[in-house]
């Protein structure tokens, strides 16, 4: 029974050690969301996160400039296209679906052509 009571004691005593030590950390952590607050906290990480990405961006476009130039014109042809979707429509059916400058000059040698053999008839 002795021996009983003295592991509880044990017991208690790591719980109550414990038990400090989980409120001295809640004090440590309210007194540092006192100091600086949870917006503040996030918006430094998201600080800190895009001044990564920016790093990193700069870094990879310094070592592939012929690619990132080459993705900055295709982005900037694609755009004008867009842009100018309709005036570039208009021109690929007209070029595919009226007489182009070859088939209107092949019309007109086939005109001269009759043209000289009605003279020679």
């Amino acid at each position: 029974m002795a021996d009983l009571q003295h592991q509880l004691r044990e017991d208690r005593a790591l719980r109550n050690a414990a038990k400090r030590l989980v409120k001295a950390d809640l004090g440590f952590l309210k007194g540092d969301m006192a100091d600086k607050g949870l917006g503040s906290r996030i918006a430094g990480r998201a600080k800190e996160g895009a001044a990564g990405i920016a790093e990193n961006t700069a870094e990879y476009a310094d070592e592939n400039r012929v690619k990132v130039g080459a993705g900055l014109a295709i982005g900037i042809a694609a755009f004008l296209g867009w842009i100018f979707r309709d005036r570039l429509s208009d021109a690929v059916y007209g070029l595919f679906h009226e007489k182009g400058l070859f088939e209107k000059a092949a019309d007109k040698a086939e005109q001269l052509a009759e043209d000289a053999r009605s003279f020679i008839d």
